[in-house]
């Protein structure tokens, strides 16, 4: 009984939304990725906010600075395009950086809670967004995926922040790639 309900718990948390039709992207053999951070906030609360409550660090500037450069590339958006490219292999479409696509996928983060780190009391990340399928060069999505509370691996907790973040990041590649592979057939 336990269990059922941390299942359900777990598949409510982690709900997604598609709008509209992704078959055009049937065929396409890459598709632009493009992620999107402006207004993001962390728990609900503004990127200022987290940032001051983070500024106790010793090597605070160039942690801040590898926050919204470095982790987000390197980390973060590398292991979502690694999950998602290896849920997709089969629709032998390669998403990534292709300036000349046909189609951009443009990945909205609108809230990233980073968890906490507590051992056996350990919260992963949760992250919060959208993302919109467009024409490249257009603003007129033709489908939307809306993401709620997706979570990191709970069994992969982390002391470090950046990598809870990634752990979610890996998590959202991989859900998007199993939508993407029952909705482009």
């Amino acid at each position: 009984m336990v269990f059922a309900i941390m299942v359900s718990m777990i598949f409510m948390a982690q709900a997604q939304k598609v709008k509209g039709d992704l078959a055009p992207l049937k065929g396409q053999s890459k598709v632009n990725v493009e992620f999107v951070y402006d207004g993001v906030t962390y728990d609900g609360d503004s990127e200022a906010k987290f940032f001051k409550d983070n500024s106790d660090r010793d090597d605070f500037e160039q942690w801040k600075q590898n926050w919204t450069s470095r982790f987000r590339e390197d980390l973060w958006e590398a292991s979502f395009l690694e999950d998602l490219n290896e849920e997709v292999k089969d629709l032998n479409i390669d998403f990534g950086e292709h300036a000349g696509a046909t189609y951009t996928m443009i990945v909205k983060m609108v809230d990233i809670d980073p968890g906490s780190f507590a051992g056996p009391f350990s919260v992963p990340c949760r992250l919060t967004g959208d993302i919109s399928f467009v024409t490249t060069g257009s603003s007129d999505s033709f489908a939307t995926i809306s993401f709620t509370k997706i979570q990191g691996n709970g069994y992969q907790m982390s002391p470090i922040i950046e990598h809870r973040v990634k752990f979610a990041f890996e998590e959202l590649g991989e859900t998007i790639g199993e939508i993407l592979k029952k909705k482009v057939k």
